[in-house]
């Protein structure tokens, strides 16, 4: 009996050991993947009556969604194939429950039926959108997905469990959209460099403020009862009607919500609608207070750069909010923002009531300060500024920008069949006496088919923004997402170089890359392949700018002025470019090698750089660092040689700063940043006067436009805008005024940046229209010049002009000579690339011109007395 005992112990001792190793052998994923937390273990016994092709199906479309995962390349490899064996063992089930738990299927009742149908649904959507799937199943996603506020969580649970694939593709957008830079182990197409802009517009401020409208409208149906569910989700689809996306959206939810109640629209139905509209990204809503408050002061704006907005957005409700302003006393407009007390406390009630704002720290500290400062007058010290700042970006972070989210962020197509037609309205060239670099960015999509006027007299440079490069460094156009971009047709098609050029302005053509591109992409490299796109995209620089135009003018002038070509210089916009060392010393390579390139063809071509304001000062953009690329200078020069250098603002480089808001302090923290950042003495007069500003004007505070052009004036080498002023009338008489009476950007510029002895007038009709007709008249001068010569030949060999044809050659040499004459004393006077030769001679150019007019004159009427005969002596008869 004993020794039977033993033998039925050993037998079962065998047994379990033997199945644990079998088990581990057999699935290792399983054990080793239970961190996952995957909530419930599927019930093989849901799957026992399938039929081995069904397994095989269903192995087949795990294969489709999995292929990508690192655990199922490792499981798939194993020797007894547990993955492509038409059984459903240990792997495949572990796999299978894998797939519930990614997609939320609940394993709850026959849940067999729903998984396989759901499983087959899934593989034909990773066919389609393999990068989408593998978004889908990553762990940031996940984790994203699982911190949504709990009705917006089980909403896309159910798309999840559920959804169409058109619902996964928003839900994966949706994602994107609230997660850059993506963090997630996809690779992006880069082929299609993407470009954004920050902006609301009216339709998006009427959004934000929808809701509240839709409450209103459920409340009128408060207590009424429905005999089937049908007829009340057809009363709420009539109330969403004007967001069918919402009511799609919230369709599920209601259905769940009546699954167990009375088909009665009821407060409490009406306040789960609420938050079910609070947790919808896309059902955007924002305080009433603060939504007219930002619709009146910034709707329109576009802003290159989500920070940018920011920071617009936070200066506007300071503004509105009405305290700590003693240093914007004298800007009237500024102060007229300021909301009402009854406006300040429903904000004040909105934030202390509404559940979604209490994570905002300190908001009743915050409060009452501000309260106090609303009904005191004076200044505020530093403690209650830095408190009333605070207060600023937390109410930003908190209410407004989750608002804003999926709103603000557009991103523009690029059409090739637009034209893009500039005309400067007679306005003539860019005025000889401004005080720096005036610099204006026109974002492609701005272009529309219809005629624009620029003024170019004020605008020292223009620059197209709208090219990138691909993968390999290849110049292409942002946001081509049919690659419909050719260089040589878009010029061909658009003649705005042409135009530039005719009012002695300068064009630049913007290379822009995200921060996404090189927080991803450019980190997968190494530093070969980075050289490598470098070099290629020096080569794509050097051939766009140096290809020649058709130019006539230039022909015209026999060699006086350089045969155009297609660019005057390039602006690097790398958005967010890295700080390694690596990457760094990549760039300043890059950048030193294609300036020494471009400046050995002998013309100015300019390397700027754009940089946003807070980005200056690290990494590339270290101050030294900036300085030595755009003026050569060497960190270790000796001091001595520092005293070689001018001040001067014709550096073959600028640096754009795009200035944050509000530009009153932020103009004045870039200065201070450049005098505390090491540079000093002439070095920083010379880093100054190579700065130029970028401000986006709304059309809205023409007093602080005034102040701000003025500081520039005195403090950096320029000013620009974005976009560049459009449409706008042209100045052609003596302004006196303020930019407040003017209101227009060009002029403003011209009375209040130009040297103090122009007095802001403009330059006269006569300059205007020969400076940008130079070419009309360079055509007149040398039609009327090969006349006059060939006249004066036929006059030394022929002696029919020596008789009777004489006075029809001396007035027609008269006719072609005089204007030829006039013609090129206007174009001395008044064409920009004649001003070396003319500058300090016109009145030598006008004496010679005229001693030589004279010296004709007279040594014909010697000519005509000497051959006169004399008159015979008449004899008379005596």
């Amino acid at each position: 009996m004993r020794l039977q005992f033993f033998r039925i112990l050993l037998f079962w001792l065998l047994l379990i050991t033997g199945s644990s190793v079998t088990l581990y052998a057999y699935d290792v994923p399983y054990v080793l993947d239970r961190d996952q937390h995957f909530d419930r273990l599927l019930d093989r016994s849901r799957f026992n009556q399938l039929e081995r092709s069904v397994i095989v199906s269903m192995q087949q479309n795990l294969a489709v969604i999995y292929q990508q995962d690192l655990n199922w390349k490792r499981d798939v490899q194993l020797s007894n194939q547990p993955l492509t064996d038409g059984l459903l063992g240990p792997v495949t089930l572990f796999w299978l429950q894998r797939f519930a738990y990614d997609f939320k299927i609940e394993p709850i009742g026959n849940y067999a039926d729903e998984l396989i149908a759901r499983l087959e649904t899934i593989a034909e959507f990773a066919n389609l959108f393999p990068q989408e799937t593998a978004i889908l199943l990553s762990t940031e996603f996940a984790d994203w997905n699982d911190r949504l506020p709990g009705y917006q969580r089980d909403l896309d649970y159910y798309i999840r469990r559920q959804g169409s694939h058109q619902a996964l593709l928003d839900l994966v957008y949706r994602y994107r959209s609230l997660s850059e830079p993506f963090s997630i182990g996809v690779n992006p197409d880069y082929s299609a460099s993407p470009m954004y802009y920050y902006q609301l517009t009216a339709d998006d401020f009427v959004l934000l403020q929808s809701k509240e409208q839709i409450m209103a409208a459920l409340l009128k149906l408060e207590n009424k009862q429905y005999e089937n569910y049908a007829l009340l989700e057809a009363a709420v689809s009539d109330v969403l009607a004007a967001y069918p996306d919402l009511f799609q959206r919230l369709s599920p939810l209601v259905k769940r919500y009546y699954r167990n109640r009375t088909l009665v629209i009821t407060q409490d139905f009406i306040k789960f609608l609420d938050q079910a509209m609070i947790g919808d990204p896309f059902m955007a809503s924002l305080n009433p207070v603060l939504a007219e408050l930002l619709e009146n002061e910034f709707a329109g704006t576009a802003y290159p750069r989500p920070e940018l907005f920011d920071k617009a957005a936070q200066a506007k409700i300071f503004a509105g909010i009405g305290v700590c302003q003693e240093a914007l006393l004298h800007n009237q407009y500024t102060l007229g923002i300021k909301i009402s007390d009854e406006a300040f406390l429903a904000l004040e009630t909105d934030l202390l009531n509404n559940q979604m704002y209490h994570g905002m720290p300190e908001i009743r500290k915050h409060l009452k300060l501000i309260n106090a400062l609303r009904e005191r007058s004076g200044t505020c010290n530093e403690a209650e500024k830095r408190d009333v700042d605070e207060f600023i970006s937390s109410l930003y972070e908190h209410v407004v920008r989750p608002a804003v989210a999926l709103l603000y962020k557009k991103r523009p197509v690029f059409d090739a069949s637009v034209t893009l037609n500039w005309d400067g309205d007679g306005c003539g060239c860019v005025l000889d006496e401004l005080s720096g670099t005036v610099y204006g960015l026109y974002p492609y999509w701005l272009a529309n088919d219809t005629q624009q006027i620029v003024n170019f007299s004020v605008l020292s440079r223009v620059a197209y923004h709208g090219l990138s490069f691909d993968a390999g460094g290849a110049i292409n156009h942002v946001n081509d997402d049919n690659n419909t971009f050719d260089l040589k047709q878009f010029l061909d098609k658009n003649s705005f170089i042409q135009t530039t050029r005719r009012h002695n302005s300068k064009v630049d053509w913007v290379i822009y890359k995200d921060q996404s591109y090189w927080a991803k992409e450019w980190q997968s490299l190494d530093s070969n392949q980075k050289a490598n796109i470098f070099a290629t995209l020096a080569d794509d620089i050097y051939q766009l700018l140096t290809q020649p135009l058709n130019d006539l003018y230039a022909r015209l002038t026999f060699g006086a002025v350089h045969l155009a070509t297609q660019g005057d210089g390039v602006t690097l916009d790398f958005r967010g470019f890295p700080s390694d060392a690596v990457s760094i010393g990549l760039f300043n390579s890059f950048y030193d090698a294609l300036t020494k390139r471009l400046q050995a063809t002998g013309d100015d071509y300019f390397v700027n750089i754009m940089v946003s304001q807070s980005e200056l000062g690290d990494g590339f953009y270290q101050y030294f660092n900036l300085l030595e690329r755009i003026s050569g200078i060497q960190a270790n020069d000796a001091a001595s040689s520092y005293q070689q250098v001018d001040i001067r603002d014709d550096l073959n480089a600028k640096i754009l700063v795009l200035l944050e808001e509000p530009t009153t302090k932020a103009k004045k923290a870039l200065r201070l940043d450049i005098e505390n950042s090491g540079l000093y003495g002439i070095l920083r007069g010379l880093f100054l006067r190579n700065i130029i500003p970028v401000i986006e004007f709304d059309g809205r505070n023409w007093e602080q436009l005034e102040d701000d052009i003025v500081y520039f004036k005195d403090n950096f080498g320029g000013v620009g805008f974005w976009p560049l002023p459009l449409n706008e009338p042209v100045l052609k008489t003596e302004m006196t005024g303020r930019c407040e009476e003017i209101k227009g950007i060009s002029s403003c510029l011209v009375r209040h940046f130009q040297h103090p002895d122009r007095n802001g007038q403009p330059d006269t009709a006569l300059d205007r229209f020969v400076c940008e007709n130079r070419s009309f008249f360079w055509v007149a001068l040398v039609v009327l010049g090969v006349l006059s010569l060939i006249l004066l030949i036929s006059y030394l060999n022929s002696c029919r002009f020596h008789g009777r044809h004489k006075k029809i050659f001396i007035i027609s040499l008269f006719i072609t000579m005089i204007p030829a004459l006039a013609i090129a004393l206007l174009l001395l006077l008044f064409d920009p690339n004649l001003e070396t030769l003319a500058k300090g001679n016109i009145p030598l150019i006008t004496v010679v011109l005229l001693g030589v007019l004279l010296s004709i004159i007279v040594y014909r009427r010697q000519q005509s007395a000497a051959k006169k005969p004399s008159r015979p002596i008449r004899r008379v008869a005596v």
